[in-house]
């Protein structure tokens, strides 16, 4: 395995930085092309119901903890999620004080939507790319993110969060 070399693969770093940065920029266009506007979601409205969906209902810490944001912040989206009929808070089975977060359905409808509008996005810009180069892409870029929450995961030692 190549380990980055301090120098020599500067170009290299520089460029992906450069990349990435288009890359969220025209990812939040792409994200609302296309979808008739009564069913367009904020990019923070579709990771939190993403993440109910594809991991059940969650405490608002959990949430948090998810996407490295403090409590406040995630309450104020669940608040507001919670206004536009997205999800519902119901008490936690374990812990009866505390309550969960969960997908309504109409939370679960426009999840769907945006979903497929997204893939479908995706799907059309890999469908010249060969197998091979697109299950390269998937790993990585599961990679990428894995060593992103690496980073910005509190460390054992520490009670802060790392910021790049």
């Amino acid at each position: 395995m190549h380990v980055l070399d301090a120098r020599g693969d500067l170009v290299e770093v520089e460029r992906i930085e450069q990349e990435l940065t288009l890359l969220v920029r025209r990812a939040q266009k792409v994200h609302l092309r296309g979808v008739p506007a009564k069913h367009v979601v904020e990019r923070a409205t579709y990771g939190i119901l993403a993440c109910l969906h594809d991991d059940g209902p969650l405490r608002a810490s959990a949430l948090a903890a998810h996407f490295h944001l403090d409590a406040s912040t995630i309450s104020r989206q669940v608040t507001s999620l919670e206004q536009a009929g997205l999800v519902t808070r119901e008490p936690d089975p374990e812990d009866g004080r505390a309550c969960q977060v969960r997908l309504t359905e109409h939370g679960q409808r426009v999840l769907v939507t945006t979903r497929a509008e997204r893939r479908g996005v995706v799907r059309e810009l890999l469908q010249s790319w060969s197998p091979t180069d697109v299950a390269d892409l998937a790993s990585l870029l599961t990679a990428f993110n894995t060593g992103l929450d690496d980073l910005l995961s509190p460390h054992p030692h520490s009670t802060e969060m790392s910021h790049p």
